[in-house]
């Protein structure tokens, strides 16, 4: 099939919409405010409604400038009206292929397809097409067929379906409270736009009387603050968990594929042999409760905003390895083989130990010197000095998880970053640089910190802190040997 296709007209839509958003909500609210004269508002409003004329019709013009062709080995896209650019993506050098069908365009049987390959850019994808679901499955279909072709791989279909509650602890081990704040601000500032300041206004209100109650005594900016924290830690929790309910993994010969989502139903489809590496992330609480989520590296996967490249969103350690044989054989994780030794462990205990006495140092000046304040001060020193005691515990368990493991031509590197703990498997030609560093101390205590740089479609460095200076050679000799 070589003839070329545009894509649904809805993609007009799409294309002006970021920019309409600038306008549509003076319009809408003008609207509100309309007593029937509709002259009257068309000559004060003639200049907005030129502008929106202009920006429907740059839409326009861009849906007519984007065409494709599915060809027998590949997809041809064409961009650009000036200046005009064609590009090719054989099937057999694709990464991924994500197939996304939000609420609001399923029952116009509209999806987003997306196509990636290990060339293209870190922050757009390869291809992205606007189609009818007929058509879509139709180049999906030639894409997954080139995908799960190869040698090796498991025999048959395996599929992984985790329990809800795996998804739960997903959210809680990646929820971000600066999501959840930066979500509620913007939904706030926004109904002020559309229904007005008075709105806005009674909505605040109504916000700050319900911290006032559950404020238990608190002073008013740290009730805030706390107020502020938790619901933007909630609001992350309930966007995480929403977002990767209904997750599927299936693996078929040479292909990964995961489904995920009620609200927003996503398809991802991956080559393995694109797949640079699996990446298992815990927290201390986490540890201690024996789970930890599995997320993949692979060019495409989880590359759009709010998107995690998730495996497994949660798997009990006992249940690692057999679900990673289950789904992705190829990737081996196997125990320290280098670790720090115990001369080193005041390295991994300095850094929280003096975090902690500068906080008392700083707000027991301030309880001296600031006595009417001392209520509040007490507050912000107990909430600074907590997640500093929290570090410490980290970097204590931290001794006891950074390392190097080695299983044939398999390593596994284990490190933690803030207070995460990370495990990153992945196979040595997958293995872009490693170096090494040594500070003065470290010369001391005869001990280096080695740096991994894996392939991947953004920069991703790995360190792993106070490894014995010998062992670090010996590694070195087998990743080059």
């Amino acid at each position: 099939m070589n003839d070329l296709r545009r894509q649904h007209p809805l993609y007009i839509v799409y294309a002006f919409s970021k920019y309409l958003v600038l306008l549509i909500f003076p319009l809408l609210r003008s609207l509100l405010l309309l007593r029937g004269n509709v002259l009257a508002w068309v000559r004060g409003a003639w200049m907005d409604l030129m502008v929106v004329f202009l920006i429907v019709l740059f839409g326009v013009v861009q849906w007519s400038a984007i065409q494709y062709s599915l060809r027998l080995k590949g997809i041809y896209v064409e961009s650009g009206f000036f200046v005009q650019k064609a590009r090719y993506l054989p099937f057999k050098n694709l990464s991924s292929v994500t197939l996304e069908a939000p609420f609001y365009l399923r029952p116009l049987k509209i999806v987003r397809l997306r196509m990636e390959t290990d060339g293209g850019s870190r922050s757009q994808a390869d291809a992205v097409l606007l189609l009818r679901r007929d058509r879509a499955d139709e180049i999906l279909a030639a894409c997954t067929k080139r995908l799960a072709e190869g040698e090796g791989g498991p025999k048959g279909v395996r599929t992984y379906h985790p329990r809800a509650l795996y998804i739960a602890i997903l959210s809680l081990i990646t929820s971000n409270t600066l999501t959840g704040v930066l979500f509620a601000a913007t939904f706030i500032s926004q109904s002020g736009k559309v229904l007005g300041e008075a709105f806005e206004k009674l909505l605040m209100d109504s916000i700050t009387r319900l911290i006032q109650i559950l404020a238990f005594n608190l002073p008013p900016a740290a009730a805030m603050l706390a107020a502020v924290l938790l619901g933007g830690w909630g609001i992350a929790f309930l966007m995480t968990l929403v977002s990767h309910l209904g997750f599927r993994a299936r693996r078929e010969k040479r292909m990964l594929a995961v489904k995920v989502g009620v609200i927003t139903k996503k398809e991802a489809y991956m080559a393995v042999e694109r797949v640079n590496y699996v990446q298992l992330r815990q927290s201390l609480m986490t540890i201690l409760c024996g789970f930890c989520s599995a997320f993949l590296n692979c060019t495409g996967y989880g590359k759009e905003k709010n998107e995690m490249a998730v495996l497994f969103p949660a798997v009990e350690k006992q249940d690692l390895r057999r679900t990673l044989r289950l789904i992705l054989p190829e990737i081996k994780v196997s125990p320290r083989k280098y670790k720090p030794y115990i001369k080193v462990l005041t390295r991994f205990l300095i850094p929280p130990l003096t975090l902690m006495l500068v906080f008392a140092v700083l707000f027991g000046g301030l309880w001296y010197f600031f006595p009417g304040l001392r209520q509040l001060n007490l507050f912000f020193g107990t909430m600074a000095e907590i997640p500093a005691v929290w570090w410490l515990f980290v970097k204590i368990a931290a001794y006891f998880h950074v390392g190097i493991g080695v299983r044939g031509d398999s390593f596994t590197f284990r490190f933690t970053f803030g207070y995460a703990f990370y495990t990153v498997a992945l196979h040595k030609d997958k293995i872009a640089k490693i170096e090494t560093q040594q500070s003065l101390f470290q010369k001391m205590s005869k001990c280096s910190d080695v740096i991994i740089y894996p392939f991947s479609e953004r920069q991703r460095r790995m360190r792993i802190h106070n490894i014995r200076q010998s062992e670090v050679e010996e590694f070195l000799r087998i990743f080059g040997g």
